[in-house]
C-alpha cells in the first residue's frame, strides 16, 4: 500500500533514501520483518545492496524509518481533525475513530504492536514516548476547546490530556489482536467513547 505522502523538493541522496523506506516499507508489510532482508530490499530498488549500508547501517534502521514514517502518517490524519470545524465533543470522538482506523491501515506499525518477538522494541519505546507527547498537545486543545463552549468540565487540563493519550495507546494492542473485523472493531470504539464521555456511574 503506497501512503502517497508528498515529500519536500529532494536532493539525488534524499530521493534515494525515500526510495529505500518505500520499498523496504512494502516488503515489510507483505512479508514481515524477519523475513525481508537487505538484498530484498536492494532487488526491488534494482540497486546493489552495498548502495544500501550508504544510507542505513542495517535492516533494523531501515524499519525504524518505515515505523516513524507510518506513526507522521497517523498524525498528519490526527491533525486534520483537531483542526477541523466539528464541535469538540464530536471532534473528540472522530480523533478516537480516525486514530484507531487509521492505526489499522498502517500494516507495519500495527505488526509492531501485535509481534512481541521483534526486536526494536527500545526504539518503538521512544517513539511511543514522543508520541505519547505529541498526542496530550492536540487533545489538550481540543479538551480547552470544549471548555470554552461548555462542552467539557476538566478540572485539570494537561493531566487529562496525559491519562487520555496514555488510555488511547493502551487499548491499542488488546483491540487489535481481538478484532476480527473493522464493524467489530467500530462497536467496540463506541463502547470506549462511552466511557469516555460518560463514565461508568448509571445517570
Amino acid at each position: 500500500m503506497t501512503l502517497g505522502i508528498a515529500y519536500p523538493s529532494e536532493t539525488n541522496s534524499d530521493g534515494m533514501r525515500v526510495g529505500i523506506i518505500e520499498a523496504a516499507r512494502e516488503l515489510f508489510a507483505k512479508f514481515g520483518y524477519k523475513k525481508t532482508t537487505m538484498e530484498d530490499i536492494a532487488l526491488a530498488l534494482r540497486k546493489g545492496k552495498s548502495s544500501l549500508y550508504y544510507y542505513f547501517k542495517n535492516k533494523e534502521e531501515i524499519f525504524q524509518a518505515v515505523i516513524e514514517l507510518e506513526k507522521d502518517v497517523l498524525f498528519n490524519e490526527l491533525n486534520k481533525v483537531v483542526e477541523s470545524d466539528l464541535s469538540p465533543k464530536d471532534k473528540l470522538k472522530e480523533y478516537v475513530i480516525t486514530r484507531m482506523k487509521t492505526i489499522h491501515t498502517l500494516e507495519n506499525y500495527m505488526k509492531v504492536l501485535q509481534d512481541d518477538s521483534l526486536g526494536v522494541y527500545d526504539f518503538f519505546d521512544k517513539l511511543r514516548g514522543k508520541g505519547e507527547a505529541e498526542e496530550a498537545e492536540l487533545l489538550t486543545r481540543m479538551l480547552e476547546e470544549g471548555q470554552k463552549d461548555d462542552s467539557f468540565q476538566v478540572k485539570n487540563v494537561p493531566m487529562a490530556a496525559v491519562a487520555l493519550a496514555i488510555a488511547l495507546k493502551g487499548l491499542e494492542g488488546p483491540l487489535f489482536k481481538t478484532m476480527d473485523n473493522f464493524d467489530d472493531f467500530k462497536v467496540q470504539i463506541e463502547n470506549i467513547l462511552n466511557i469516555l464521555f460518560y463514565g461508568l456511574v448509571k445517570r
